[in-house]
């Protein structure tokens, strides 16, 4: 009889805690006490800010847009394939290195601009050694040196930019593609210091100085079609997509 006794007290506890957890249970349930964590509690706030970027001529951007693919995918697609086709690869290579070495009085006047001094002279030292070691540019003979590797390349607009500038409304430009009012006047400014441009060209003769751009032109283009594909494939809306990437990229380069 004392046994049986004793195992009714027990089964009244338990099924009295039994009865105290169920009613605890359902009521914190029921106040979201004992609710799983959302996502965001769980590993924080990480939803990155959306990109804002003003577009107020996205009307005639988009038609830009429009144009401009259809010259990159019938036009410069097939340029950049049947260059890489006939093209060796050292060839390529080089002739990308030696149109890039000529480059160096934009990065030399981005750097300026900006008061960096020490990236100033990396640039001219850089210029000299691949002018010379490296023939004219074609080997990046820099490269072979610790304290001469290469910067990230600066230019007017970023330069506009690092002074407070505001990047002005999104445009495309016809053939030369994502860009915004403070990039379009940087690019002037690029050409307007580059002694291989117009309008300050030293080449006088008309034809040289075409074949001079076509032969750039043609040389950058398998690199242009491979950002260009990387920005747009896969994307719903390829121009929102071309611009949110482009003003992103734009301004981590001016933050840097």
């Amino acid at each position: 009889m004392q046994k049986r006794s004793h195992y009714k007290r027990l089964l009244l506890q338990y099924c009295a805690i039994g009865l105290i957890l169920c009613v605890s249970l359902s009521t914190g349930l029921a106040e979201g006490e004992y609710a799983y964590l959302t996502e965001e509690e769980l590993y924080g706030d990480f939803e990155e800010e959306p990109t804002v970027v003003r577009d107020p001529l996205e009307s005639v951007n988009r038609l830009t847009f429009k144009f401009n693919d259809f010259i990159y995918m019938n036009v410069v697609k097939h340029i950049a394939k049947g260059y890489q086709q006939v093209t060796p690869d050292p060839v390529e290579r080089g002739a990308a290195n030696f149109f890039k070495n000529l480059g160096y009085p934009v990065r030399l006047g981005g750097n300026l601009l900006q008061g960096r001094m020490q990236g100033a002279w990396l640039e001219t030292e850089r210029f000299a050694v691949n002018t010379t070691l490296g023939v004219v540019g074609v080997f990046p003979a820099a490269n072979r040196f610790d304290r001469l590797q290469p910067l990230q390349s600066e230019d007017m607009g970023q330069a506009f930019g690092s002074w407070g500038i505001g990047e002005g409304p999104y445009l495309v430009l016809p053939l030369l593609g994502p860009s915004n009012l403070r990039d379009l006047f940087g690019f002037l400014g690029d050409r307007a210091i580059n002694p291989l441009k117009k309008p300050y060209s030293v080449i006088s003769d008309s034809k040289v100085q075409t074949a001079f751009g076509v032969t750039e032109f043609v040389t950058k283009s398998p690199t242009l079609m491979r950002a260009y594909s990387q920005m747009k494939d896969g994307a719903i809306d390829p121009y929102s997509s071309m611009k949110n990437g482009y003003s992103q990229m734009r301004r981590g380069m001016i933050e840097e």
